[in-house]
């Protein structure tokens, strides 16, 4: 458990746990009632357009949560190696790199699963999408 902890507030994994401590804190507001789900969708419509209609909230969160356990992973494996030095460094770098690629399939991949979670606004997030009217997180559910 010591090695997990010491790699999550370690570079590269330190940003993403950053990240990741900022999107749990949403989710409790969320939870509390003092924030709405998909208070992003009017600033990321693209987001939320090209990952079935979920929240641009939730897909964030999805990236971020990828991206800190390939980082995490990669971590802990870098410092089992025993990796220091310039070799160290640069496996470091290259795994920011690596774990940001690999979270953006795995959250397209996760859409479909999450749209299911979401599927009052999904439907009518399309609808708007598809006729170029703008898309009001506040508006009642498009019905037809």
């Amino acid at each position: 458990m010591g090695h997990v902890v010491d790699a999550a507030v370690r570079f590269p994994t330190v940003f993403l746990t950053s990240a990741l401590v900022v999107a749990l804190g949403f989710w409790l507001l969320v939870l509390l009632g003092r924030a709405d789900a998909r208070a992003f969708d009017a600033d990321a419509p693209w987001l939320t357009r090209s990952l079935a209609g979920i929240p641009a909230a939730a897909a964030a969160s999805v990236v971020v949560l990828s991206a800190w356990l390939v980082s995490l992973t990669g971590t802990v494996l870098i410092d089992l190696a025993r990796l220091t030095g310039p070799g160290g460094a640069a496996a470091r770098v290259a795994l920011l790199a690596v774990s940001t690629l690999v979270a953006w399939p795995v959250t397209r991949r996760s859409a479909v699963l999450l749209a299911r979670l979401f599927p009052e606004r999904s439907g009518s997030y399309r609808g708007a999408a598809a006729s170029s009217a703008p898309y009001d997180p506040g508006s009642p559910p498009a019905h037809g």
